[in-house]
């Protein structure tokens, strides 16, 4: 740096170049302590707020709730839940926004769905600058208006009855051997959900031939994912997928294993907006900011999903650190669903 700067500005002496260096590390010594003071500005007025409401569409994830404990310890703000499927969610959401009820502070809910209340129903608002944004995986990046802070993966589930070790397909891949034919149990690709979603990332990275060499399996898809499960367990099928990987936890001690294929998982990947006209702004920024903390991270990856600050992996069990650290594949759009939707009906039939 300092030859450079010589080079480009040569009349410099180097007293010169001392001083600027001094004047720089103040200059940033001042940048820290106000945006310090700024946040710290941030958490009184969210405790004057003295309250928070969390939308959240992510229906039974405890993790959420588990959180929401965490941050009133820490800051003694009583958080409010409300869980509701997505499509409810919404409806909510445009009905409060549009007669000036404005309850909500924060969304929690999945890339697509918030892009498509970005767009459609302009209910949230530019996303707040937080300390902890710069956490962030690089990958994760997203045009949505949200703070991604974790995401869920999906990946194979086997019998391990009736697949043996040699024999357990490694890849996405795997799937189209014949040896699978009508073994193979799949959550429908023609209606949104995981299926779907899986459908769209895999037709994007491996193209229309692998799909019409899955369709010639006889895959018998299902609608229930949490029943699949258990007919795999019970080995009424060798194969379910997608898996949602956290999900194999409480399958622990069945006959069945949960797979992540070496091209990587497909995913949705969840995040916190801050709604508009929200009662308590500042306490939905506090919060937006403490689910990318050590604290929230952690209890994400503890339910094996996938984390957007994956520096506190090294505290998680090796079991469990696999799911967060996972591969990614790909996800859905919602620009393109309904163009997906419609090759997955021509090629499934």
């Amino acid at each position: 740096m300092m030859g450079s700067e010589l080079m480009i500005f040569p009349s410099r002496t180097f007293a010169g170049l001392v001083t600027a260096f001094v004047i720089g590390l103040l200059s940033g010594a001042a940048t820290a302590q106000t945006s310090t003071a700024d946040w710290d500005a941030v958490i009184a007025a969210a405790k004057k707020e003295g309250r928070l409401t969390v939308y959240s569409g992510a229906v039974g994830q405890e993790s959420t709730r588990k959180i929401g404990r965490l941050f009133e310890e820490k800051f003694g703000i009583p958080v409010t839940f409300l869980e509701a499927r997505a499509s409810e969610l919404r409806e909510r959401i445009r009905a409060e926004q549009a007669s000036d009820r404005f309850l909500a502070d924060v969304m929690f809910s999945s890339e697509s769905q918030t892009q498509i209340i970005l767009n459609d129903d302009k209910a949230l608002v530019e996303l707040p600058s937080v300390p902890n944004a710069s956490r962030v995986r690089a990958e994760l990046k997203t045009k949505a208006q949200m703070l991604p802070t974790t995401l869920t993966p999906y990946g194979i589930l086997v019998n391990t009855t009736l697949v043996k070790p040699e024999d357990e397909p490694k890849s996405w891949h795997d799937l189209t051997d014949p040896k699978w034919k009508g073994k193979i149990l799949a959550d429908d690709t023609r209606a949104i959900g995981g299926g779907s979603l899986t459908f769209f990332a895999t037709y994007l990275a491996f193209g229309r031939e692998y799909h019409e060499k899955m369709a010639a399996q006889d895959i018998m898809f299902t609608r229930d994912q949490r029943l699949s499960h258990q007919r795999v367990a019970r080995g009424e099928y060798a194969i379910y997928m997608p898996m949602t990987l956290p999900e194999v936890l409480p399958l622990k001690g069945l006959p069945v294993k949960a797979i992540i294929p070496s091209e990587g998982v497909t995913y949705v990947l969840y995040g916190n907006s801050q709604m508009r006209n929200a009662a308590h702004p500042n306490a939905a920024k506090l919060y937006i900011n403490f689910a990318l903390s050590d604290e929230a991270q952690l209890i994400y990856a503890m339910e094996g999903r996938g984390i957007a600050v994956q520096s506190v992996l090294d505290q998680v069990p090796p079991d469990l650190r696999q799911y967060g650290q996972a591969k990614l594949l790909g996800t859905s759009e919602p620009t393109r669903q309904d163009e997906m939707l419609r090759y997955a009906k021509e090629i499934y039939k």
